[in-house]
């Protein structure tokens, strides 16, 4: 009988730090205190969720795995369009574009693959998210489940075997409560007793979408936390009663922050009146192509210099950019003077478009209590949230462990990351990290270890342009950076 260890990852969609209280969440409140949790725990820039379900993945930055944007213009995969990596038609597509290597990195998938272990991945949102958790899945043999899409679920057979056990796929609502009951149900009634996964991705799509097009004060806001708390207390006392408790090891972590959208700006009209023409591509013309959201990027046609001075010259002059990076600089100021480099920002990937902005926020307060407030461009209600930027409340995550192998209360004040989940997995299971996995092995929180982590170097970088200055902490754990914020003065 085998006694290698298991994981159960489960995924915390859009879920602040610091709203996880014994009032609104008591069931990862105690798991936290009870377990090793670490407050300091970062999400990678940008701070969206396809982003970080690929940093989740590889253990890596953007810098190395290649998803560099929640979408984002590439003409290797698409001359006409974004190239969406959270959809399940435009992932089969950029693997086909890249010969399979749609991320750059080996993942965890590919890896447990090897070592002869399973991996599976359940979303309550897409299929596309559920496979750029492992896109090598269908070949490897491996579960990858999303509600939305549920007909591009692998292996077909388990999909159609949860159907019947459990019944339809309810319509994806805000909260989506009957979703989330479904989903934890499969799993501990199914998925569990019937194929028993070494490691399982279990991603609720709440309080994400809630706070997206609710916001932080609204009633159906405290619905989604409490949904996913609930479920979560449901999967905690099946793990005491399954017989596993001995060998599965359960890690809970969201993917990033959110912040409240206060005004909306559409950013390809403003360009327009100055004479600049965004698109989602250059085939009707345009000079600049990508993603102009709070957190936008775009390349520039020809990698013309003078086209992205030009672009740059322009976002600094408005009331409502913040940050901006350009590629091929020093490591610290960009190829354009006054921005920051693409590598201080660990998203200088060869695919990277070439200049990333991010809107100005600002630490207003809504609710009860909930700093952060932004300019968006968007589909969300001013009102609503966003994320994808630099604001701390957008890079701090929910990040802490439970089981035999983790440390109980314990709450370790070192800087950590869901890039640190996959290197942590591989050593627990005695498999070799990769060298492109940024991040590393969270020895402080391991029962067997009395290694400590080296001692953290906070650095802050500044550039200026115009009168505009613009700062980027971070913190780096031997060879591993976290950012901690960025904002402009």
């Amino acid at each position: 009988m085998s006694t290698h260890p298991l994981f159960l990852i489960v995924v915390f969609d859009g879920l602040r730090a610091d709203m996880v209280t014994p009032e609104t969440m008591p069931n990862l409140c105690r798991f936290q205190e009870d377990g090793t949790s670490f407050p300091n725990a970062r999400s990678v820039y940008p701070t969206s969720t396809r982003t970080n379900a690929a940093a989740l993945a590889t253990g890596s930055t953007p810098r190395h795995n290649g998803i560099v944007q929640n979408k984002y213009f590439d003409p290797n995969i698409f001359h006409d369009d974004v190239f969406h990596p959270g959809q399940f038609a435009d992932i089969a597509a950029g693997m086909a574009a890249y010969g399979g290597d749609l991320l750059t990195t080996p993942s965890l998938g590919d890896i447990a693959a090897r070592g002869g272990y399973a991996m599976a991945s359940f979303l309550t949102g897409g299929t596309g998210t559920s496979r750029l958790v492992n896109p090598r899945a269908a070949e490897h043999g491996h579960i990858s489940l999303g509600f939305n899409g549920w007909e591009n679920s692998c292996p077909t057979d388990i999909a159609q075997e949860l159907v019947a056990a459990h019944g339809p796929i309810p319509e994806s609502v805000r909260p989506n409560i009957d979703a989330i009951n479904l989903q934890t149900d499969m799993t501990i009634e199914s998925l569990y007793p019937n194929h028993q996964p070494d490691i399982l991705v279990l991603w609720y799509s709440e309080p994400d979408q809630t706070h997206h097009y609710h916001g932080v004060a609204s009633e159906k806001m405290g619905q989604a936390i409490s949904l996913v708390d609930t479920q979560f207390g449901r999967l905690l006392d099946w793990w005491r009663d399954s017989g596993l408790q001995d060998r599965l090891q359960i890690i809970a972590v969201s993917d990033h922050g959110q912040i409240t959208a206060r005004k909306r700006v559409d950013v390809n009209a403003e360009a327009a009146k100055a004479g600049f023409a965004i698109d989602d591509h250059f085939d009707g013309g345009a000079d600049y192509a990508g993603y102009t959201s709070y957190s936008g990027s775009m390349k520039v046609r020809d990698d013309d210099p003078n086209r992205m001075e030009a672009m740059v010259e322009w976002l600094t002059d408005q009331p409502w950019c913040g940050l901006i990076f350009t590629p091929g600089g020093n490591g610290i100021e960009g190829q354009v003077p006054g921005t920051f480099d693409h590598a201080l920002g660990l998203i200088d990937h060869p695919r990277s478009p070439d200049i990333y902005y991010v809107m100005r926020n600002d630490d207003a307060v809504f609710g009860d209590g909930i700093v952060g407030s932004c300019f968006y461009n968007g589909v969300y209600p001013e009102g609503g949230g966003t994320h994808g930027g630099l604001h701390p409340k957008e890079l701090n995550i929910v990040l802490a462990a439970q089981g035999t192998l983790f440390e109980a209360g314990l709450t370790p004040a070192t800087p950590a990351g869901i890039i640190d989940i996959a290197p942590t997995i591989l050593h627990l299971l005695g498999l070799s990290q990769p060298t492109t996995m940024d991040g590393r092995i969270l020895t402080e929180a391991l029962a067997s270890s009395d290694e400590a982590p080296g001692e953290p170097e906070t650095t802050v970088h500044s550039v200026e342009r115009g009168g505009l200055a613009q700062f980027l902490k971070f913190t780096q754990v031997g060879r591993t950076s976290y950012l901690d914020a960025g904002w402009i003065e």
